[in-house]
C-alpha cells in the first residue's frame, strides 16, 4: 500500500474514529484502524465489537493494499506534522511508513485479514431525517441518558418512529432521576411505513452527535435491522448494536395534572442557579426553589462551606411552594432549550415537576425533587 495525502483531510477522518477504539482491549487488534485503499483514497474503519465507523478519505492512491494500524498513534502523528501532504506506505516487515516534509515514522501494523468486517444488515426498516432535526434531539435527550450498567435499557435512547403516513419521531432518555422527550414530525415517503421501536446505546449516540456537531450536513440515512442501526451520511456510516431490552413505559412518569406554573426568563433563571450552586452541597449538589407570589427565591446551602441566596421577580401567583433538586439536572435542560423563556409546572415538594419550551411543543423534561 502506499498513497499521499493532504493532512487536514486525514486528520478529519482519523479523528472520526478515535472515540470507537479502545486502547484497553483483550483484542489488541481492536486497538487500529483498518485502512483500505479505494479508487479515489482510502477507506478507515473501526470498531469495539458493539459499534463500528466507516469513514472515507481523499487520496492519491500510488500502490493498492490494506493494513492495520494503531488509530491513536497515526492521528496523533498526522495531527503533529507541519507539511500539508502526507507520504503513508506499508512494507513487508509489517510496519507502515509515514513521512512529510523532513519528518518520518515508522508504526507497527496487523494483517487486515486479521480485522473484523463491517458486518452485513438485513434492514427491517429505514428512513430519512434532516441531519439539523436528528442533532436538535439528540441534544435535548442524551444527557439524561442514565450511565449505571446494572440499568441496561435506561443505558440509552429510545428512538420511536411511528407507523404512519404522516412520520412522527420521538427520542426518550431517562435515568430514573429525570426524562426528557423530544418529538418531531420529519417529511414522510408518502407510503404507509412500519413503525421502528428500538434503544441506541449511548456511545454510539456520543459519536453521531459528535459527527454532527461538526459541520453542516443535509439528511442522515437510517436503517434499522433486528439486532443493529445503521446512521449514513454521504461516506461516514456509523453501524450499532442496538440494546436488547424493553423500555420502561415513560408515559406514566410524565406529570399530567401539575397545576402550580412558573414561567420565567431562561437566561436569568440559568445565572441565579449558576451563582447559587456554588455554595451547594457537593454530594447531593442540591438547590431549593421558594416560590411565593410575585417571587422565587433559588438557595443552596452547605453546613461546611455557606449558603446563598438570590431573589427574582416572577409573575407566580399559586400556592407557596419549597421544591429541592439536583442543579446540574435543571442546568442540564436548561443549557438544551432555546427559548427565551421556560415554563416549569409543579404539583408539590414530592412530586415530579415538568419543564416545557414555549418555543418547542414537543420537548418534555422532568425532573424528580430532592428533600431539602
Amino acid at each position: 500500500m502506499k498513497l499521499k495525502a493532504n493532512k487536514n483531510d486525514l486528520v478529519s477522518g482519523l479523528h472520526k474514529i478515535q472515540g470507537i477504539v479502545q486502547t484497553r482491549n483483550t483484542m489488541p487488534i481492536l486497538s487500529n484502524v483498518r485502512m483500505e485503499t479505494q479508487k479515489k483514497g482510502i477507506q478507515l474503519f473501526a470498531t469495539d465489537l458493539e459499534i463500528g465507523l466507516l469513514d472515507f478519505v481523499s487520496a492519491e492512491v500510488l500502490n493498492p493494499g490494506k493494513t492495520t494500524v494503531s488509530a491513536r498513534k497515526f492521528y496523533e502523528i498526522v495531527k503533529e506534522l507541519k507539511e500539508e501532504t502526507i507520504h503513508v506506505e506499508s512494507d513487508e516487515h509489517q510496519q507502515i511508513i509515514i513521512h512529510s516534509g523532513k519528518s518520518s515514522f515508522k508504526l507497527r501494523s496487523l494483517s487486515a485479514e486479521e480485522y473484523p468486517s463491517f458486518p452485513e444488515i438485513k434492514e427491517t426498516a429505514k428512513l430519512s431525517i434532516p441531519a439539523a432535526i436528528l442533532q436538535e434531539m439528540i441534544k435535548k435527550t442524551s444527557y439524561a441518558v442514565s450511565s449505571d450498567l446494572t440499568r441496561i435499557s435506561l443505558n440509552g435512547i429510545l428512538f420511536h418512529v411511528f407507523e404512519s403516513k404522516r412520520k412522527s419521531v420521538e427520542m426518550v432518555a431517562t435515568d430514573g432521576h429525570r426524562l426528557s422527550l423530544a418529538s418531531r414530525e420529519i417529511p414522510s415517503s408518502g407510503r404507509q411505513d412500519s413503525e421502528i421501536k428500538v434503544i441506541i446505546p449511548r456511545k454510539a449516540i456520543l459519536e453521531l452527535k459528535k459527527f454532527l456537531d461538526e459541520g453542516e450536513h443535509k439528511g442522515v440515512e437510517i436503517a434499522v435491522s433486528e439486532n443493529h442501526i445503521v446512521f449514513q451520511e454521504g461516506n461516514y456510516t456509523l453501524l450499532s448494536r442496538l440494546i436488547d431490552a424493553k423500555f420502561p413505559n415513560y408515559e406514566e412518569v410524565i406529570p399530567k395534572e401539575n397545576e402550580n406554573l412558573l414561567i420565567i426568563n431562561r437566561e436569568l433563571f440559568q445565572g441565579a442557579i449558576r451563582r447559587v450552586s456554588i455554595l451547594s452541597d457537593e454530594k447531593t449538589n442540591s438547590i431549593k426553589l421558594s416560590l411565593r407570589r410575585g417571587e422565587l427565591q433559588v438557595s443552596s446551602n452547605n453546613p461546611e462551606v455557606g449558603e446563598a441566596k438570590e431573589n427574582l421577580s416572577t409573575d407566580y401567583q399559586n400556592s407557596d411552594l419549597d421544591v429541592g433538586f439536583n442543579v446540574r439536572y435543571i442546568q442540564d435542560i436548561l443549557s438544551s432549550l432555546q427559548g427565551e423563556e421556560v415554563r416549569i409546572l409543579f404539583r408539590d415538594s414530592l412530586s415530579p415537576s415538568r419543564i416545557e419550551d414555549p418555543l418547542d411543543p414537543g420537548f418534555i423534561g422532568v425532573i424528580m425533587p430532592m428533600r431539602v
